[in-house]
């Protein structure tokens, strides 16, 4: 049996969304919301549709949602053969050229594999070519472009107990990549982003270094989209059975570049290349 666990303070625009795919990939009763001190009633529709649990907020703090999270995705474990663990923003795809879904994916894995951890991709809107996100429709249906980034590179479908590191990007389980996508839909659209920025920069922070990018001014929010505009085209990131040769040269700077910390977690360097890929026709309908 497979689980999907995400964490979430007042997100109205992405719950539903969430529910939406990670019901129809592992099933609504399997499928937790951890309630982060939500205010805005946005979590009320879907409170007998899935498991919400409820935790109270000071502020946002990093070193606490991680460790709670770690511990409570690996008691899951329990009663799950495998189970997800993405921000509510995050939509982690199995290569449909080769699996009808993550469950299919789970059903094939690996013997005594720990965890997968995804190719990190953020669905990048370029707004000279592309019009303001519709959230009723499929969102890859509207959006061509991805950006590898090394931070999106998450150990996000565990088989065995697991401790990450803040941010989820670093974990005590060894980095294994597989046929996962991870779409992050951060900077997926410029004027959704200014939107949730202004909910993000009057959020209350434990820690004023914690969540820097989510608290930038307006204008550096839209100079990084201009930015994205100019950035090399690559070509499809999967096609023909095979992937992009540029993104196979990224994961393997990536696994080179890895390090363990002094708390024995992985320490994936950082990558982020100003190179775009397009999004295959087989991913367009699945987020």
């Amino acid at each position: 049996m497979l689980a999907a666990v995400t964490m979430v303070y007042n997100e109205p625009e992405f719950i539903p969304l969430w529910i939406k795919y990670y019901g129809e990939q592992v099933g609504k009763e399997n499928c937790y919301i951890v309630d982060n001190g939500s205010n805005d009633g946005s979590l009320d529709p879907y409170r007998h549709e899935v498991n919400v649990i409820r935790v109270p907020r000071e502020y946002k703090d990093n070193q606490q949602r991680t460790k709670f999270l770690s511990e409570f995705c690996s008691s899951l474990l329990n009663y799950f053969s495998h189970v997800i663990h993405v921000d509510v923003d995050e939509f982690i795809v199995a290569n449909p050229a080769r699996y009808q879904g993550l469950k299919d994916y789970t059903a094939n894995w690996v013997k005594n594999r720990k965890s997968v951890t995804a190719i990190g991709l953020n669905v990048t809107q370029l707004p000279s070519e592309e019009d303001t996100i519709d959230f009723s429709r499929p969102v890859l249906s509207q959006r061509s472009y991805v950006r590898f980034v090394s931070p999106m590179c998450k150990p996000c479908i565990i088989a065995k107990p697991i401790t990450w590191s803040p941010g989820f990007h670093g974990s005590t389980h060894e980095t294994v990549f597989d046929d996962i996508y991870m779409f992050h839909m951060r900077y997926f659209d410029l004027q959704y982003g200014l939107t949730r920025l202004e909910r993000t920069r009057n959020m209350k922070w434990k820690s004023e270094k914690d969540g820097q990018h989510q608290r930038v001014e307006d204008e550096t929010w839209k100079k990084w989209f201009v930015s994205f505009e100019k950035f090399l085209k690559k070509g499809l990131f999967y096609s023909d059975g095979s992937m992009n040769e540029t993104l196979v040269t990224y994961l393997d700077q990536l696994r080179e570049g890895s390090s363990i910390d002094s708390t024995g977690k992985t320490k994936p360097p950082m990558l982020t290349p100003n190179t775009l890929f397009e999004v295959p026709e087989s991913f367009k309908k699945l987020v």
